[in-house]
């Protein structure tokens, strides 16, 4: 995953996951900084910072583009999807993680 590479070098984007709460209870990452499931992106999107670059992910890539498109429409250009979602980090990067 090359997210995992940017931050290990000390890339600090903030991080919207965009699932829905109940699967953020069987899995996230740490750092994430908020959740909004993406169908509430628009709504939700003041409480995510225009001045940062922004890494949205939900859990396979899917529902990430979805908001990533969103918030472009909204004026949004620092975004990046985490490719592969969190099953591609659990798999990649954190195989402890559970998966689901």
């Amino acid at each position: 995953v090359v997210a995992a590479a940017r931050l290990a070098d000390g890339w600090a984007p903030f991080v919207l996951d965009v699932r829905l709460p109940q699967e953020a209870e069987i899995c996230q990452l740490p750092f994430a900084d908020a959740l909004c499931p993406h169908r509430n992106v628009r709504d939700a999107a003041s409480g995510v910072p225009r001045d940062r670059d922004v890494l949205v992910y939900c859990k396979s890539g899917f529902r990430s583009r979805a908001a990533c498109r969103d918030l472009a429409a909204l004026g949004f250009g620092r975004l990046y999807d985490l490719e592969g979602g969190i099953l591609a980090w659990a798999r990649d990067v954190d195989p402890r993680m559970p998966q689901y």
